[in-house]
């Protein structure tokens, strides 16, 4: 066992079998200063009942097997075999407790995947793709497997009480194996937990613990510190492995690697030396496994039925939309969210770097979807550039077209194609920008777009960060959706909907009662009056609001889903299609749902 002191130094220990035992972090003094106890003598019992780190010898991460004095354990449950605890801090921070099932093993256990750890090492490379991260990590399984057994037989180790009870052990210790060989280790855990949205490695190594951002049980999103801490050696192994799966460079010249990890659906950038001064810092971006919908974005929240029912009306109206915010503030969500309102008849065709939006979802589902993937701002091998793959789509007729974010040259490409009449029957896309004006500016002024050339836009939708009664949580909403007033020349917006914080709701605004220039458009082009469109909006709004109550009332949270939204919208255009309106296409639509939930 091996102690490491506050000041770098560490006193050899015991290592039994395979363990490697604990680290205290703090001193005596450290513990007289920051709790409430008597003496040296109640400081050492603090001590060990706190601040004390373990790992076993397979993994270089150290965890803290207990909670620090005052925590209150708010919830409890499972990713796979391990187990996550949450526990409000006396601080502002939140605690996100993680207990490993690998941590947990036996000592017999623990020795015997260290035993063919080094066996492994010692052994030649296998015939196994080297291309494929899974087939390596498969291989490394199959193979401790066989080892473990061996070594098992040899010395004698318990590994089960009868022959399927020592295959289902050897076969989860070589899961453990692989895990923490040819995988991400611990963060795994993080990254399989459907509640977590980031995980953030800051430098330098041993020193910040690993840290998360989740989604809140309650309406918004918490960050919470961990109980896991990463060494050198972990963010090393983890860099190789980010290498290899994106073949790009990393080095002191190119300090920055961006890549996808489409095995849990995250986008990794990392930053090393000079960029980063005191090592290797990691940001991991989880995409959501269920694509978002409008009624599951009503649900948590994030925007209102009456939003709803106007962003589907303004994409069924061929709409150009541009969906502005600030990192994290949901628009990529908000996009994906969007593309089930197209009707399953339209071509899309997406452009984007990270694959966060819900192409094979959508073409699951029966959507006619075309994604391409284009290099990130980092540059990629063998991948276009999002200019490059906008005149492919440009010409690959008539479609709607989807950037996953305008940020460079192919802004100028999408606007004259836009102008020319040849973009295809909508265009969506997300920007950085905290305001309808901010984003017209950084369009015209950053990006060189002629001020009549944006007059191309119809819509902008502003996505935000919310902090309710100014609590540490943040809750994604959609804080504006503002129109394009054409009339009045480039650059002036009138509100649609707006914000307020006394609410915590998107309410309309007079423009949009009585005088939306985009909606009259749309209005005319459908042959409705402008009050037929507004109760065509309504008649959405309606149909979103009754499927999230009957999602809360019911307590079926797959009425949310995007299979079910495909449904219920393909019903609503087939009522549509048969020439109903307003409260009796909603009743109809009702009687309908009742039936087929």
């Amino acid at each position: 066992m091996n102690v490491s002191h506050p000041d770098g130094s560490t006193t050899p220990g015991i290592s039994p079998g395979g363990v490697e035992g604990v680290r205290s972090l703090p001193d005596v003094s450290y513990f007289l200063e920051r709790y409430d106890v008597d003496g040296v003598e109640g400081a050492l019992a603090r001590l060990f009942e706190v601040d004390v780190e373990a790992r076993p010898t397979f993994s270089a991460s150290w965890v803290a097997p207990v909670p620090p004095r005052g925590a209150t354990l708010v919830e409890t449950y499972r990713v796979g075999d391990s187990e996550v605890r949450l526990y409000e801090l006396p601080e502002a921070a939140a605690l996100y407790f993680v207990v490993p099932s690998e941590y947990q093993l036996p000592i017999h256990h623990l020795k015997l995947i260290h035993l063919a750890r080094e066996q492994l090492r010692r052994m030649p490379p296998g015939f196994v793709d080297l291309r494929k991260p899974g087939e390596i990590r498969a291989y490394i399984a199959k193979i401790g497997e066989r080892l473990m057994y061996a070594i098992a037989k040899e010395r004698g180790i318990q590994i089960g009480r009868d022959r399927a009870g020592e295959v289902a052990t050897i076969r989860r210790l070589a899961e453990i194996l692989a895990k923490y060989t040819a995988g991400l280790g611990i963060i795994e855990i993080l990254l399989n937990d459907p509640n977590v949205e980031d995980v953030f490695v800051d430098a330098p190594a041993g020193r910040t613990a690993v840290y998360v951002t989740i989604a809140a049980r309650e309406a918004g999103h918490q960050r919470c510190v961990t109980n896991i801490s990463l060494t050198e050696e972990d963010r090393e192994a983890l860099l190789a492995r980010f290498r290899f799966e994106s073949g790009r460079p990393f080095s002191e010249a190119m300090p920055v690697l961006e890549t996808n990890l489409e095995a849990f659906r995250a986008r990794v950038t990392v930053v090393g030396r000079p960029l980063s001064p005191e090592g290797l810092a990691m940001a991991l971006r989880r995409h959501s496994p269920d694509p978002w919908t409008l009624p599951r974005m009503i649900r948590a929240g994030s925007l209102t039925p009456l939003a709803a029912g106007l962003l589907s009306f303004l994409i069924d109206g061929r709409s150009t939309i541009l969906i502005a915010g600030s990192r994290g503030a949901g628009k990529s969500s908000l996009l994906g969210a969007l593309l089930f309102e197209f009707s399953r008849n339209q071509r899309i065709l997406t452009i984007e770097d990270t694959l966060e939006l819900p192409g094979p979802q959508l073409q699951d589902l029966g959507y006619k979807v075309q994604s391409l993937y284009i290099e990130s701002a980092l540059g990629g091998k063998g991948e276009m550039s999002a200019e490059e793959a906008l005149r492919v789509c440009l010409r690959l007729g008539e479609s709607a077209i989807v950037l996953g974010e305008v940020r460079g040259q192919e802004a100028r490409t999408l606007y004259e194609a836009m102008r020319a009449g040849t973009a295809g029957s909508a265009v969506l896309g997300t920007i950085h920008g905290n305001t309808s004006t901010t984003v017209y500016e950084r369009i015209v002024h950053d990006l060189g777009i002629p001020p009549m050339a944006f007059s191309a836009t119809d819509i902008v939708v502003i996505a935000g960060l919310a902090r309710p009664g100014g609590t540490e949580r943040s809750a994604r909403r959609v804080t504006e959706v503002t129109e394009l007033a054409k009339s009045r020349g480039p650059g002036h917006f009138d509100p649609l909907l707006g914000y307020r914080p006394e609410t915590d709701a998107l309410e309309p605004t007079e423009v949009f009662r009585r005088s939306s220039e985009r909606v009259l458009s749309i209005a005319r082009g459908w042959g409705l009056t402008y009050e037929e469109a507004l109760e065509n909006i309504e008649a959405r709004t309606e149909i979103r609001r009754r499927i999230v109550d009957a999602a809360t009332r019911h307590q079926r949270d797959d009425l949310l889903n995007a299979a079910w939204v495909a449904e219920t919208n393909s019903r609503y255009a087939s009522l549509v299609e048969d020439g109903l309106r307003g409260i009796g296409l909603v009743e109809e639509w009702t009687d309908w749902f009742s039936k087929a939930m």
